[in-house]
């Protein structure tokens, strides 16, 4: 549909609900029902008056204005007071996510951990402008570049230092890849249309050997929802594979207690091209120690084709 301005009806409703949330009150109350629906303490639905002193809000006449607008969109009123609708819980959360307003930043930092290119300890970690970055300095290359929102950033960084904020940020990374490569958009939950792409340099035409964290080939995964591109190493997705799972644990390995920028899989010659038409990839997953992976064997070969699926190919 159209309006008489010629404006899409659809996209024009979506600017106007996102604007209403572009005032401190109305902020406030989205706030003080998300800490409302977290607190056993507090009744939720939030009854109109524990709600106005939650969010702040003086004046009575002001705080219904307001809560009103918000009622339809964001929030929903019931018999016993106010809840959020799925909208308001996501603006709620982006809000306290500081994803507006907090920026935090640190680094370059030296962390622990070994890269899987150049084996050397020299890692460094940095974030800013709502993405945190791990690096080699020995090699010089980036291993994970992925964003993480600021509020829970600095709440980290505060309470558990860098080495907790790696920790959620591995996480984070490996789950967002996981629902991409299933065809699930971790940030809409749209669908994501999967392949293999070979890397091509940004200053010349046609592909290259390796791009700088050394990868020939890399997964990708685009949101028909919400345009959201993921480019992830390929050997992340064999770590998926319940068969290949078996085989670490059938050698006492366990890849989710090893950071993934570590692990093995993302090492120079561990991915090959094992077909062209269609695409394909070949992947030797290797055993390996967080302290000293240079010798690690190969455990397992796996074919990740052309639409991400993993076939185990042999053991070793």
């Amino acid at each position: 549909m159209v309006a008489d301005d010629g404006t899409e009806t659809g996209e024009q409703s979506n600017a106007d609900a996102f604007a209403l949330v572009g005032n401190e009150h109305r902020a406030a109350i989205l706030r003080a029902l998300l800490s409302a629906h977290a607190d056993p303490e507090t009744p939720y639905p939030t009854p109109f008056a524990v709600l106005r002193e939650r969010a702040g809000v003086a004046v009575s006449s002001q705080f219904a204005y307001h809560l009103d607008e918000l009622v339809g969109a964001f929030v929903a009123k019931t018999g016993d007071g106010y809840r959020l609708r799925y909208a308001g819980w996501k603006a709620a959360a982006a809000l306290a996510a500081g994803t507006y307003a907090d920026q935090p930043a640190f680094g370059p930092t030296g962390v622990d951990g070994a890269c899987p290119h150049c084996r050397a300890s020299a890692l460094h970690a940095s974030y800013g402008d709502a993405w945190l970055t791990v690096a080699c300095h020995g090699c010089e290359r980036v291993l994970a570049r992925y964003p993480f929102p600021p509020g829970p950033a600095a709440d980290r960084l505060r309470d558990d230092g860098v080495d907790g904020l790696l920790y959620a940020f591995d996480r984070r990374v490996r789950s967002h890849f996981a629902l991409a490569a299933d065809g699930v958009c971790p940030e809409c939950a749209g669908r994501t249309t999967r392949g293999l792409e070979v890397v091509a340099d940004p200053d010349e035409t046609a592909p290259t050997a390796t791009r700088g964290d050394g990868h020939a080939l890399e997964a990708v995964a685009d949101c028909e929802q919400c345009g959201n591109h993921l480019a992830f190493p390929v050997g992340l997705l064999a770590l998926e594979d319940p068969d290949v799972a078996a085989a670490l644990a059938d050698r006492g390995l366990d890849p989710g207690t090893t950071p993934f920028w570590e692990l093995p899989v993302l090492d120079d010659d561990a991915v090959t091209a094992s077909g062209t038409d269609p695409l394909e990839a070949t992947v030797a997953v290797r055993g390996f120690d967080a302290a000293d992976i240079s010798d690690a064997p190969d455990v397992v070969h796996v074919v990740v084709t052309a639409d991400l699926d993993v076939r185990v190919t042999e053991d070793h």
